[in-house]
């Protein structure tokens, strides 16, 4: 799908060869002149230990519970063969599933990020279903360099798996299916559900409340039509590029340190704020700071930077893989000041957002967008994009330590490239990781970002 798909992908018969439809291509988000790939989705698992070929057999038979795992993605009809507008699921009882799971050996971190690095960028076979796996071990006699805290160790399997099975949600969705928790049982998670709105203390309250849902209505409704036509965000060290934009073929995995849960709770209590508001604040200040420490004019101004960030509907079935999301458009609280200013700021940008019909807004313009065809919207995905500094994702990982492939998962890293910047948020086990992938000739020394956001929560 489209980086600013909306549409469901529904799972694929089980006996009907003829599969279900779906919609645009897995491999071309945005024009062809841009080269891109079809960026996966990377989760890096890190195990106590690797896991055998039959530990992985097992491991692929649970996968492939959900069909879009035993499927390829076909051309829907003749036309579409050419266009490649319309896809659909089509079974793949012939395929051989281990034939997709590579095993490699590092003896440093080094050669670790170079696989990071080359995974995150390499195709999928379109002759195959759209998932692989990469299991990663330490070479005989290899000692690791590295904190294993700061930047974990292997054994690790990387679970490759493009955009057009599922979205983040639905990913969440396998990895319950995949693993339980260390006692055999259900993982714990948290909940996705979204706040219901506070009751108004009066009369008056409520008017006001009514007047606010209308600007917002009217906002948010501009911002969703003419994001993509509007102004570019500023150009800085982070942002790295100007249009016209293609993909330069490089990208580089910035894994950054853990930050513990408490002390992000700790914060959202003091504050009054969320633990998204406190991450948003957190990483436009360690953007701000990453300017003054290259020596960017913009670090003493107010840069305008903005994140792309998918939002997910609610109301989707249970275990079911979708791509039920769309983008909305967050402006971050850029500027010299406290953290105490920023993270108001933070605050009421996000709050902005969540009551803003803006996503509903995309999804209905996503619809139009589809009936002029798939070169118009790949057009529109990208100036909507390379309008943002960055992709950001923030995605609640399971609570407490699961067992994968019946081995202990010692940390979860996860990274998925994009034309621009993509930043990925991932709570795991009461820790928080950020990571960041860039063009790192653009963007130098993001690592710097990394160590500023910690800072900015500490």
């Amino acid at each position: 799908p489209t980086s600013s798909g909306d549409d469901e992908t529904p799972p694929a018969r089980a006996h009907d060869t003829r599969g279900d439809s779906m919609t645009h291509s897995p491999t071309k988000r945005v024009p062809t002149k841009l080269k891109c790939v079809d960026y996966p989705l990377v989760p890096t698992f890190y195990v106590d230990a690797a896991p055998s070929d039959d530990d992985l057999r097992a491991f692929i038979r649970t996968l492939e519970e959900f069909p879009q795992f035993r499927s390829r993605a076909v051309p829907a009809n003749g036309r579409s063969a050419k266009t490649l507008k319309s896809l659909r699921w089509a079974l793949d009882d012939a395929d051989d599933a281990m034939s997709r799971v590579t095993r490699v050996e590092v003896a440093s971190a080094r050669e670790m990020r170079e696989v990071m690095d080359r995974e995150t960028l390499r195709p999928f076979d379109v002759n195959a279903p759209l998932w692989d796996c990469v299991v990663v071990t330490m070479k005989a006699g290899a000692t690791w360099d590295e904190d294993d805290a700061r930047f974990p160790a292997p054994p690790a399997v990387m679970l490759r798996v493009s955009h057009a099975i599922g979205d983040g949600i639905s990913l969440v969705e396998v990895l319950k299916k995949v693993t339980t928790s260390l006692n055999g049982g259900e993982l714990k998670m948290l909940d996705f559900q979204r706040r219901a709105p506070a009751a108004h203390a009066s009369v008056l309250a409520a008017i006001w409340s009514v007047l606010t849902f209308l600007f917002l209505c009217v906002y948010g409704t501009l911002k969703a039509l003419l994001t993509a036509a509007g102004p570019y965000d500023t150009y800085s060290t982070f942002k790295g590029v100007k249009a016209p934009y293609a993909f330069t073929g490089k990208r580089q995995i910035v894994v950054c340190p853990p930050v513990s849960m408490e002390d992000l709770k700790a914060v959202k209590s003091a504050s009054g704020c969320t633990v998204n508001d406190v991450v948003i604040s957190a990483l436009a200040g360690a953007i701000q700071k990453y300017h003054i420490k290259m020596g960017d004019k913009q670090g003493d101004r107010k840069p305008f930077i903005r994140a792309a960030c998918p939002y997910a509907f609610p109301g989707r079935a249970q275990a079911v893989l979708t791509n039920s999301w769309t983008f909305v458009s967050l402006t971050l609280p850029m500027g010299v000041m406290s953290v105490a200013d920023r993270l108001k700021k933070a605050h009421k940008v996000c709050n902005t957002m969540k009551r803003s019909p803006e996503p509903y807004v995309t999804r209905a313009l996503n619809e139009i967008v589809n009936i002029a065809g798939p070169n118009v919207q790949r057009q529109i995905v990208c100036d909507y994009m390379t309008r943002h500094s960055m992709v950001f994702t923030n995605v609640p990982g399971p609570t407490e330590p699961i067992l994968l492939f019946g081995k202990r998962v010692r940390d979860i890293v996860f990274a998925c490239a994009n034309i621009i910047n993509q930043v990925s948020v991932l709570s795991y086990a009461g820790h928080l990781r950020l990571t960041l992938v860039v063009d790192s000739d653009v963007t130098p020394d993001a690592e710097y970002i990394g160590q500023m956001f910690s800072e900015e929560i500490a």
